[in-house]
């Protein structure tokens, strides 16, 4: 039970309002995204082109999953419910995209300080980034995940 309270904690005090305030805008883009992925049809046939390139197994299938996973983990991340799994979900379809796709972006032959910058230049980076911080922090001061923590802890005293 303590192993599974300690994914809805979360840190409390108003200095992590920069926090969920990251996560909400976060949260709305992967929403928003993977929404439009699914009932967009234009978005649709352009998902499943980009996976199709990237070679990715069952092309049709996974690029309807993946963008229902972002619409739904982003409108998790976006109300605090879950955020670590949510985070961890999407950091997982960042790193996809970004080997499979975002990394032939970059051109070859540069020194080792300009491939990095180059890879900071990648959306994608800025994602996983973000995702680490949401796995690590939790949801900040306002998400269910900090009201689900509370109400355990509560009954746990009780």
């Amino acid at each position: 039970m303590a192993r599974c309270l300690s994914l809805f904690r979360s840190p409390g005090s108003a200095c992590f309002l920069p926090l969920t305030l990251m996560r909400v805008a976060f949260g709305l883009f992967f929403f928003a995204s993977g929404f439009n992925k699914v009932f967009v049809p234009a978005n649709q046939a352009l998902m499943l082109e980009t996976i199709t390139e990237a070679g990715i197994p069952f092309p049709a299938l996974m690029a309807v999953f993946v963008a229902s996973c972002e619409a739904l983990f982003g409108l998790l991340l976006a109300v605090g419910l879950l955020t670590r799994l949510g985070a961890l979900v999407l950091m997982i379809i960042s790193f996809v995209a970004l080997f499979t796709v975002g990394l032939h972006h970059i051109p070859g032959g540069l020194n080792a300080l300009t491939w990095y910058s180059w890879l900071l230049y990648l959306p994608e980076s800025s994602y996983i980034l973000m995702c680490i911080m949401l796995i690590v922090q939790g949801c900040g001061p306002w998400g269910i995940d900090r009201v689900i923590a509370a109400r355990c802890n509560n009954a746990r005293q009780a």
